[in-house]
């Protein structure tokens, strides 16, 4: 034990000595650890985003189709499937259903989207998207 000015009178610190502690490999061990998880863990982040978007397109593309449908039968899942041309390669495969008794009665326009993604470490894996929204008939 050596005395130590700043510590105060009759206060001591501990020597450290390099030889009693060889930490110099622990941080790159420890580094090596973190940064896959970390990796990981961006890469879910950014493909929840993504699918996010793709939710949010799909949801649009509903309710611009349900619009059509209610002015012009048999016209929604055309308006729809054209509305998210520019975004297939964020949505993926689309599948369009309507429910359609018209006039006066609420009907249902619904898309679906299967979407592949692919993270690191977990591979490949299907996310399935879907969308709807309800109209009224308005032309009979």
């Amino acid at each position: 034990m050596t005395r130590s000015p700043w510590l105060g009178p009759g206060l001591t610190r501990p020597n450290h000595r390099e030889s009693d502690s060889d930490d110099s490999g622990l941080a790159a061990v420890e580094f090596a650890l973190v940064v896959p998880l970390i990796v990981v863990l961006l890469f879910a982040v950014i493909t929840a985003g993504t699918a996010a978007a793709g939710k949010l397109s799909l949801q649009a593309a509903a309710r611009d189709g349900a619009r059509a449908e209610a002015v012009d039968p048999n016209s929604g899942c055309t308006t729809a499937i054209d509305r998210l041309t520019g975004t297939s390669a964020t949505v993926g495969d689309i599948h369009c259903t309507t429910t359609a008794s018209c006039p006066g009665e609420r009907n249902n326009i619904e898309i679906s989207a299967n979407r592949i993604v692919s993270i690191p470490i977990l591979g490949d894996r299907t996310i399935a998207l879907t969308a709807s929204a309800s109209y009224e008939c308005l032309a009979g």
